[in-house]
């Protein structure tokens, strides 16, 4: 159970940051200002996408816990990430490195809230 709890939020991880994120455009801002709208709803996309997980395996207090906790890690590793990569061209290994810790940060989440759930 825990298995499949953790691999349907990394594809939920997946869809929401990659399918849904390319229908963002320039008119809703960047991530790395706490004033665009930008990253408040890519962190929706992915607390819908939780929720919609973790009402699979919990109650719909903890997934709407879970869902919010979600919202608010993704955006604050998303908006730190941004704030990073500011003015690091992708050409640079940095960038990269900063994305792979990006990476790291949201799977490690995932791994935390099946451990809630279970």
């Amino acid at each position: 159970m825990s298995t499949t709890l953790l691999f349907l939020l990394l594809i939920k991880h997946s869809i929401c940051d990659l399918a849904l994120q390319g229908r963002f455009t320039k008119k809703q801002g960047d991530k790395k200002n706490l004033t665009d709208i930008k990253g408040y709803l890519h962190a929706g996309d992915h607390a819908i996408g939780t929720f919609i997980v973790a009402i699979l395996f919990a109650g719909l207090i903890p997934a709407l816990c879970i869902a919010l906790l979600d919202f608010v890690l993704h955006f604050i590793i998303d908006y730190v990430k941004r704030r990073y990569t500011l003015k690091i061209p992708q050409s640079d290994k940095k960038y990269w490195v900063i994305q792979s810790i990006d990476q790291i940060a949201h799977y490690s989440c995932y791994f935390v809230y099946v451990l809630i759930i279970i």
